[in-house]
């Protein structure tokens, strides 16, 4: 969200000791974006452990009345906050909820795939708030909106609709910011911490399901089956009924009534400004605001995740850039080591014995890493052919601020506002990689005030633990009041 990072907002620096307690304040700017965020701990070294523990809730900013589409408005509105367990023999041991909640995991795999039998219980099963396979009752032709939260620790969700269901999904949104218009999906890839608003319809009455879908056509743009993706399973079912209309005598119409999309989507607050312009005219940026941010996979003593081959330092400042200066991001992944597990270009049906070979010629990596950033979005600018190359998970142009980034590299872009004067964090969202280090500390600084955040930070160490009772003093003023709008959980 986009509130400041230091102080009770989005600070991820104080840790709230067992029997303690925080107060964190959001002040939601009038023109903040509508949409779909989230909330989860963020206690560096535990996030896997929190996160499997099934921490995380939904965070709503509500449209505005003036600029909703009759449309949307008229849509039943769900949210859908997905999460996932694994109880015994896990394939991978950051997904085994024991071990993860104990913190004892490792970042190794159990053995190779193609000789460990899965079973129901070795791989993750899906949750959707919290329930297991809940049923969706949807009307023929009938729209509803689900908010998708990607609240799964450490794998990247591929939705689609079970084969010959007539059930579609249009995209309205990604990680809270409205497409300009909605965008037909046949499936949705949502890396960890990643948010989906999506109209679905069915135009066949029948039972049918939602489904995660690992299919190995997209090795080579999230990486191997089963490394950090959602193992392929049915999560709702849609239970598709005959509109309720009694003077209706044919049961296979579809109602005119359901089948409306809006022409167009809200549009962005103006601070968002676009930074890709024409190709005639395409935004200049400063040598000084460009930064190349490389996810690194390397062997120390054992397999070791870090950005820019640095593992995180948390009292280290690794980047600083000012406000109200665009910035452009070489975002890529990296992997050092001299043999890489699995050949990624192998299909999933490869022998064990290809798999062996390929470890001792392939430096191919095995896995994506979401790139997430706090306190703002950014603008994807450009990205490697072989990155994305038929838009399945995203294209240049869209706003973000979770990016699962694979093969090739991508390009972003943003402006640094006033209310991000602090230090930001930027991560791996597989929350096990962020834990190991996989993250960044940058700095946000007015170079007019020469702010730069540590005024807010001299208190934190102090609030990390009330055990009194709750502070019920007023958050000072801002320099210019403003009108602050509720967040409404749903």
């Amino acid at each position: 969200m986009h509130v400041p990072p230091v102080g009770d907002a989005d600070n991820v620096m104080p840790n709230v000791e067992p029997g303690g307690q925080r107060r964190y304040t959001y002040e939601i700017r009038p023109d903040h974006p509508a949409g779909t965020f989230w909330y989860h701990p963020h206690t560096h070294g535990n996030v896997n452990s929190q996160l499997n523990g099934m921490m995380a809730g939904a965070l709503i900013v509500v449209d505005r009345p003036a600029d909703f589409p009759a449309e949307l408005a008229a849509m039943d509105d769900l949210i859908m906050i997905l999460q996932a367990v694994c109880v015994e023999n896990c394939f991978n041991m950051y997904d085994d909820l024991e071990e993860a909640i104990e913190n004892k995991y490792n970042l190794e795999i159990v053995e190779d795939d193609a000789d460990i039998p899965l079973n129901d219980t070795s791989l993750p099963t899906v949750f959707v708030n919290g329930q297991y396979l809940p049923t969706l009752d949807l009307a023929v032709g009938e729209y509803k909106r689900l908010r998708f939260i990607n609240a799964i620790a450490n794998n990247v969700a591929e939705l689609v609709t079970s084969r010959g269901s007539g059930c579609m999904l249009e995209v309205l949104a990604m990680d809270g910011i409205y497409f300009t218009k909605p965008k037909a999906k046949e499936v949705i890839v949502i890396p960890p911490g990643g948010r989906a608003d999506v109209a679905i319809m069915c135009a066949e009455i029948g039972e049918f399901y939602l489904e995660t879908d690992s299919a190995s056509s997209r090795n080579k743009l999230l990486g191997l089956v089963n490394q950090h993706r959602v193992p392929s399973q049915p999560i709702v079912k849609l239970k598709v009924t005959k509109v309720e209309d009694p003077d209706d005598e044919d049961e296979s119409e579809i109602s005119a009534e359901f089948m409306r999309l809006p022409s167009s989507l809200p549009k962005r607050p103006a601070y968002m400004e676009d930074t890709l312009g024409t190709p005639q005219s395409r935004p200049i940026i400063e040598e000084s605001n460009k930064y190349d941010f490389e996810f690194s996979v390397w062997m120390d003593k054992g397999i070791t995740y870090g950005v820019n081959h640095e593992k995180l330092d948390i009292a280290s400042i690794n980047y600083s850039m000012p406000v109200n200066e665009m910035q452009q991001w070489e975002i890529s992944v990296k992997d050092y080591r001299k043999a890489a597990i699995w050949d990624c270009d192998l299909e999933d049906d490869s022998t064990s014995v290809e798999r062996r070979l390929a470890k001792k010629s392939s430096n191919c990596r095995t896995m994506s890493h979401p790139f997430h950033m706090h306190s703002t979005h950014f603008q994807i600018s450009d990205m490697d052919d072989i990155t994305d190359p038929d838009g399945i998970m995203f294209d240049v142009g869209e706003w973000r601020d979770t990016l699962p980034i694979f093969r090739g590299g991508v390009q972003i872009r943003f402006t640094p506002r006033e209310y991000m004067v602090g230090n930001i964090f930027a991560h791996c969202h597989i929350a096990s990689h962020v834990d190991a280090g996989m993250a960044q500390l940058v700095n946000v600084y007015d170079s007019d005030t020469r702010s730069n955040g540590d005024e807010a930070s001299e208190e934190e160490d102090s609030a990390s633990d009330e055990d009194g009772d709750e502070d019920e003093s007023d958050s000072s003023d801002t320099e210019d009041t403003k009108e602050v709008q509720n967040v409404e959980k749903r």
